[in-house]
């Protein structure tokens, strides 16, 4: 076991989405094609929301309030999270290599203590993933239906305000916008959705490595009374209860640094 292989979705959406945020500690091993892609993907967001600023004048405010906002608010918050975890690269290293340490030295109380608390989690980010992307591209689609009811369009028919053109615009500019808006939101959910899963995934490690000292601990009592009783002198338990102490303790102070 390891940070990287626990979770194999927080493997996929971590490329997929081109968010590319450590997995391993040390030096980044993701190829030059994978950067490449990423910084494609960071370009087409910035992309949208250079047209959806203006956008959001032009539009009545209803629309630039439902549906446009919603958009620069989730684009902040991912361009919030993704910053500061490259920021603080230097301790995201540190801690990745401190888990896979404690995970590599695991017993049968953290092998328990890991399937129990992933196991239970994979098939609601599963859905999270898969569901948020699918209602995200049948409501980015829902605009194409204008293409049968009308000839000239305007800003607002777009599923959010963005400007490519003087209005009234063609059928013509009208489809490729939505593309380019489709695609768009596509990825912001993707990126959206990784790095939720990603700090999901952060969270749920840390909380195996207190959960199992509190496991650990309650065994090494339990031990250490069964060991009294079968033993003629309590000399040689007390010195098995004193090393499995100090090597609980040096794990939990571990996982505080």
């Amino acid at each position: 076991m390891d940070f990287r292989n626990l979770n194999p979705l927080n493997i996929h959406a971590n490329f997929l989405s081109g968010n590319l945020l450590p997995l391993e500690s040390g030096v980044s091993r993701f190829s030059i094609a994978w950067k490449l892609y990423s910084v494609l993907i960071w370009l087409l967001l910035l992309a949208q929301i250079i047209v959806l600023i203006p956008g959001l004048v032009m539009v009545p405010w209803e629309k630039a309030l439902i549906d446009g906002t919603v958009v620069i608010v989730v684009n902040i918050e991912i361009f919030f999270m993704v910053g500061r975890i490259y920021a603080r690269r230097e301790l995201v290293d540190r801690l990745i290599r401190k888990l896979n340490e404690m995970l590599r030295n695991e017993d049968e109380i953290m092998r328990n203590v890991v399937t129990t608390i992933f196991q239970p989690m994979n098939a609601p980010l599963k859905f999270y993933w898969l569901a948020g992307s699918l209602s995200v591209f049948l409501w980015c689609c829902v605009p194409f239906l204008l293409v049968s009811q009308k000839t000239s369009f305007r800003y607002e028919d777009y599923r959010i305000p963005a400007v490519f053109s003087k209005q009234p615009f063609s059928v013509g500019v009208f489809l490729m916008g939505n593309i380019f808006l489709l695609i768009g939101n596509m990825y912001t959910f993707l990126k959206k959705g990784s790095v939720d899963i990603y700090m999901i995934h952060l969270v749920m490690m840390m909380t195996a490595q207190y959960r199992y000292t509190a496991k650990k601990l309650a065994a090494i009592f339990r031990d250490a009374n069964l060991r009294s009783k079968m033993e003629q002198s309590s000399l040689e338990a007390d010195g098995w209860t004193e090393k499995e102490m100090k090597a609980l303790c040096r794990h939990y102070t571990a996982v505080q640094w």
